[in-house]
């Protein structure tokens, strides 16, 4: 229902743009000035004395988090890197020896999640809007931890609340769904607070995401594919149009536009010739134009300069994003690892740090149990299992086992090929030497 209320409002909005031009020969025309260019936050408010609202708007409309997620939802390569930084900060879960943390982190809250469960969500909102939040719940014996969705979140003037407001399009219409919560390590009504924020110079309040300068190209890489699905589906482009001399009756000229149609447009109809018959022309020369389609490969490079400037945005390696260079693979996928291990030391684990630290402080102060140990296991993307030799680490029968299972055990197959190879060696040698 919002979603629809808020096109609608667009719609109208687009409407009362829309201005009448009458000319010369009485025809009305109709056009209209669209701004298609992406939102800015240049600074945050500075003069917090004239803000009527006692939280900080984040953008000029307070909705630029709404934007960076429809963002998210229209572009493919940006969404790609994300959910990538996502699953590496994430790995394979948490390891601890502590067998009392051990148990805690398996079920933090009411809602049956993990810590893990709680740690992606966090890691998701940190990439996407710069900005993540975290609240924690104290009961008898206990903390409850849950992820708060950073888009309905806005920092309060004095840095020491959060309001949360699920449609902040309609907050001053609906202010009793306005709620505010204390930053930790203030407690009140047995809740807090913890937010995590990308450092911005001149931003004291909100965090910005990696991407942030690479805003036009997200949304360039959403129109390039725009453009190319209304292409396939309504794109006239015929090969070559060939002029003719001839008469055409009413509806002969009304079929042949709906054949043209039928033909010319659509899934597989492209490069076809158009032939059109001309009436009232007492030449009889055949006028034949051979069109070039030239945007397809201009629009072939835009999307390659896009999703570079997407990737490079996100501090990111183009090898983790199917993208690896050419004649740089090989069957190592070497490429690929060193890709990894570069997102690994200068973006993964360090946003893992910024996020779990303030998560093991809470839960050692407020807890008491030790959390120096508790860490994210890595899980890279390509292991060196095809770099491995079988038969220089497992035996013949652990061989044999793998080709098939009803293999039969060697009586000297418990050992490396290698090994019984040299003893195959040793034995022949004594044979001759007697």
């Amino acid at each position: 229902m919002e979603k629809q209320n808020r096109r609608k409002k667009q719609s109208q909005k687009l409407q009362s743009q829309v201005k009448t031009l009458t000319t010369k020969n009485n025809q009305k025309v109709q056009y209209a000035f669209v701004n298609l260019g992406t939102p800015s936050v240049g600074s945050e408010v500075k003069d917090l004395d004239r803000l009527r609202e006692d939280y900080i708007p984040f953008g000029k409309d307070n909705l630029f988090p709404q934007y960076l997620a429809e963002l998210k939802r229209q572009s493919s390569t940006h969404r790609s890197v994300l959910a990538q930084k996502t699953t590496f900060t994430t790995g394979a879960g948490f390891k601890t020896s502590n067998e009392t943390l051990k148990e805690y982190i398996e079920d933090v809250n009411a809602n049956g999640e993990s810590l893990k469960d709680c740690f992606k969500k966090l890691a998701d909102d940190y990439y996407t809007y710069g900005n993540a939040f975290l609240e924690g719940v104290v009961y008898e014996g206990g903390i409850n931890f849950y992820h708060k969705d950073a888009s309905t979140a806005r920092l309060s003037k004095n840095k020491k609340l959060v309001f949360f407001h699920p449609n902040w399009e309609e907050a001053k219409k609906y202010p009793e769904k306005l709620q505010k919560i204390p930053i930790y390590p203030k407690i009140a009504s047995s809740r807090f607070i913890i937010h995590y924020k990308d450092y911005e110079s001149t931003f004291s309040f909100y965090g910005l995401p990696d991407y942030i300068a690479a805003l036009e190209h997200i949304a360039i890489d959403f129109e390039i594919g725009k453009y190319n699905h209304t292409s396939f589906k309504n794109g006239f482009s015929p090969s070559a149009i060939v002029t003719v001399n001839g008469d055409f009756g009413e509806k002969e000229a009304e079929q042949f536009v709906e054949t043209a149609k039928e033909t010319l447009t659509g899934s597989g109809n492209n490069s076809k010739i158009l032939f059109l018959v001309k009436n009232g022309d007492d030449s009889s020369s055949t006028d034949v134009q051979i069109l070039n389609n030239k945007e397809d490969g201009d629009f072939l490079d835009l999307q390659k300069l896009t999703d570079q400037n997407i990737i490079t945005a996100h501090r990111w390696q183009p090898a983790l994003s199917g993208i690896v260079s050419s004649g740089k693979m090989n069957n190592t996928g070497s490429e690929i690892r060193i890709a990894y291990e570069l997102a690994m030391s200068t973006v993964i684990k360090d946003t893992t740090n910024i996020l779990l630290d303030p998560i093991k402080k809470v839960i050692n102060s407020e807890l008491g149990i030790d959390t120096k140990d508790l860490v994210v296991v890595y899980e890279p993307p390509i292991s060196f299992l095809s770099d491995i030799d079988p038969k220089q680490v497992l035996t013949i029968n652990e061989q044999r086992a793998m080709l098939h299972k009803d293999l039969m055990p060697m009586e000297d197959g418990d050992m490396l090929l290698a090994d019984r190879q040299s003893i195959t060696v040793e034995k022949t040698e004594t044979i001759t030497t007697n």
